[in-house]
């Protein structure tokens, strides 16, 4: 009785989780070859008048410099023309539409009515009516997926090239989460590597007292 208890339990607990959580993806592009130099001074850029960004753009100097990068600035902090690196960043959110098509078939007759009748001493019978599996029915509506972004563009100035392309993502359903763009931030930069491409999915889970309907 304990153990189906437990396994009940469990089964809640799995349920649950797989609600709670955030459906995140990491994409990235990298010069091939390109050293990173941890002590060059690095401008962090953004467009003024972008609200979001500008609201966590704090969060985003902090998380770079705890991922061991220490010489990170807002650009009125740190001219371009003493920088060595430019990165652009941008929190976005994204809509597309998708059309969701339904077809429905089912049976149809050719409308040939059988025929019988009498020839000499034989009964005879006309075929049958045939049947045809055709479509008989179609259906369309347009559908709404959104998604999260959190991007950093890294320049090399001297170079005057992209040396990195970062694309951190929520998809999906997001169950109102108040923090969702801090985790964003704060995953995507955790998740940097600098040595080669990436692109993967993987799940955020909620706190428990965050409800997901």
């Amino acid at each position: 009785m304990k153990l189906k208890i437990f396994i009940f339990i469990a089964l809640i607990g799995l349920f649950l989780g797989c609600a709670n959580r955030l459906d995140m993806g990491y994409y990235s592009m990298i010069e091939k070859d390109y050293i990173f130099n941890t002590n060059a001074p690095i401008a962090v850029i953004y467009n003024k008048n972008d609200l979001l960004t500008g609201y966590y753009i704090d969060l985003i100097i902090y998380e770079l410099q705890r991922h061991g990068f220490s010489s990170v600035y807002k650009q009125q902090d740190l001219p371009l023309k003493n920088a060595k690196n430019a990165i652009f960043v941008r929190l976005f959110r994204s809509i597309q539409s998708y059309p969701n098509v339904n077809f429905s078939y089912s049976m149809i007759s050719d409308g040939i009515t059988p025929a019988c009748y009498w020839y000499g001493d034989q009964f005879y019978c006309t075929q049958d009516a045939k049947q045809t599996f055709a479509l008989s029915g179609y259906s369309e509506s347009l559908n709404y997926l959104s998604s999260y972004h959190f991007v950093l563009d890294w320049y090399d100035l001297n170079l005057k090239k992209r040396v990195l392309y970062v694309d951190g993502s929520v998809n999906g359903k997001t169950c109102g989460y108040s923090f969702l763009f801090r985790d964003l931030i704060t995953h995507t930069i955790e998740r940097i590597d600098f040595s080669r491409p990436e692109r993967y999915q993987y799940y955020r889970s909620l706190p428990y007292y965050w409800p997901c309907n």
